[in-house]
């Protein structure tokens, strides 16, 4: 565990006890972390500490806490993921959560457990703009969240080919959010509130009734939270860590997770099988205003989950890689920009490999294939155009620094003709302009020139019903990637 752990473990086996502790970092390593400064605390002062998850409504805990009990001698609750420290980057994750109640029951007049949980999800992501859930009609109540938040977080644009809700998909979330609000309010539900943090720092300040003490767990942090810094200046912050992008690709922090697994499940694993593990299981995350490093909380949750499966399978003490590749299946990340760069290099192989893991990995094959399909098209118009720009030009066709194309093949690929037309590739990025570049100058112009009709084809045949688009798609992959190979 991280030093800023063993610090406030430290402090609690000292007698020094706080009112309320704050561990952060992924979920996998944070919430075990917190379950043993749990129950560092409930030992200190004699009692078993209460655990609870993703509660609907904070207020209810916190007022519990700072009432004395009769039946016991002291209170140590620690809650898992209450968002309450989250930022606004949270809302479309918060929102998805609430899908597994929606619609809600028409039989009762109560909410269930699940459909409480999605109402209190909802009242915190209204209040993370503070925003007054009773301010008004929940219709209007709703239409003043931010159009993104409804468009879907990591987890469903995964399942849907990485594409965001649609009008018609995000008018009928609405609808069914509106009502479960305005249920929610008539059940005297509130989730969390800016008095709830209020309260949460004047307990850091001022204390709780002695002997009870709160411990949050929190994947999301909003770094320039003012509680946190207090927290922090308490010593009573254990920050244990995350899994990122590393800036060469691949993933950081995965020792600290085999670490956690290890210490768990008594079972080491592999370097070779870590790879492969995470290389299968963990993606990127989606949410909007998350940093390019940031990891899907939940995939690390199914690399836990993974791992403890293995870790029983393990004919020793180890996993290994052999034992990966047979029992996880390959959901992994698969970086569509990677498949493009495949075709332009005329790696064939590489190409459909990465696209039958692309879709098998996919919870909405058609919604995936439709997407990549998407992506595919728009690079081949851009190599016929970008070809064509060459032809009019005259630019060099040999360049292979990016630098030097950043500065002198770029300009002229991207500005305007001699006659005022825009030019197809003004909007592209650069880089992203080198490699589509670097495929037109490999490809010969007669088989460039029929790129847009392999296109069309190909999106009839897709959209078509007597045909296998996966069929379809390769034959299109096959084709550019082909073509490049033999230049």
């Amino acid at each position: 565990m991280s030093e800023s752990f063993e610090r406030v473990l430290g402090s609690i086996e000292k007698g020094r006890i706080r009112p309320l502790y704050l561990v952060a970092g992924d979920r996998v390593l944070a919430e075990p972390a917190a379950i043993r400064i749990g129950q560092a605390l409930g030992k200190s002062v004699g009692c078993e500490p209460e655990v609870h998850r993703r509660p609907a409504d904070l207020g209810l805990i916190l007022a519990d806490l700072k009432t004395y009990s009769l039946f016991a001698p002291a209170k140590v609750v620690v809650v898992i993921e209450s968002s309450v420290l989250a930022d606004s980057g949270a809302a479309a994750e918060l929102l998805d959560e609430t899908l597994e109640a929606l619609p809600i029951g028409t039989g009762s007049a109560e909410l269930s457990g699940a459909e409480r949980r999605a109402a209190g999800r909802l009242l915190q992501t209204l209040r993370l703009f503070q925003l007054d859930p009773e301010a008004g009609d929940t219709g209007e109540v709703l239409a003043s969240l931010p159009p993104w938040a409804f468009k879907g977080g990591s987890r469903y644009r995964k399942t849907h080919g990485n594409r965001p809700r649609g009008p018609r998909q995000v008018e009928e979330l609405k609808a069914h959010l509106a009502e479960l609000l305005e249920v929610a309010l008539a059940s005297g539900l509130h989730g969390w509130a800016e008095t709830d943090v209020g309260e949460l720092a004047e307990a850091a300040e001022k204390g709780l009734p002695e002997g009870h003490s709160l411990v949050l767990v929190e994947s999301v942090v909003a770094k320039q939270h003012p509680l946190v810094g207090t927290l922090e200046a308490q010593g009573v912050l254990a920050e244990v860590g995350r899994v990122e992008v590393a800036k060469g690709g691949g993933w950081q922090g995965l020792e600290l997770l085999a670490g956690e697994l290890e210490r768990e499940t008594g079972v080491s694993i592999a370097d070779p099988a870590l790879a492969e593990l995470a290389r299968r299981t963990i993606l990127r995350s989606s949410v909007r205003g998350s940093s390019a490093e940031a990891v899907d909380t939940d995939s690390t949750s199914r690399f836990a989950g993974e791992y403890r499966k293995l870790a029983t399978t393990a004919s020793g003490d180890t996993i290994d890689r052999q034992l990966v590749e047979a029992n996880v299946e390959d959901r992994g990340d698969e970086d569509a920009w990677k498949i493009l760069d495949a075709i332009g290099a005329g790696d064939l192989r590489g190409a459909l490999s990465r696209v039958r893991r692309l879709l098998g990995s996919a919870e909405d094959p058609i919604a995936a294939r439709l997407s990549f399909f998407s992506l595919v098209a728009s690079f081949g118009r851009q190599v016929a155009a970008v070809s064509a720009l060459l032809d009019s030009t005259g630019v060099s066709r040999n360049e292979t620094s990016y630098p030097r194309f950043k500065t002198q093949i770029a300009p002229a690929l991207q500005s305007e003709s001699a006659e005022g037309f825009k030019s197809p590739v003004a909007k592209l990025h650069p880089y992203r302009l080198l490699r589509v570049y670097q495929t037109a100058c490999r490809i010969p112009a007669s088989e460039l020139a029929d790129i847009p009709s392999r296109i069309l084809q190909t999106e009839l045949r897709l959209k078509g019903e007597r045909s296998e688009p996966d069929a379809a798609l390769t034959a299109l992959i096959c084709d550019l990637a082909s073509a490049s190979h033999r230049a």
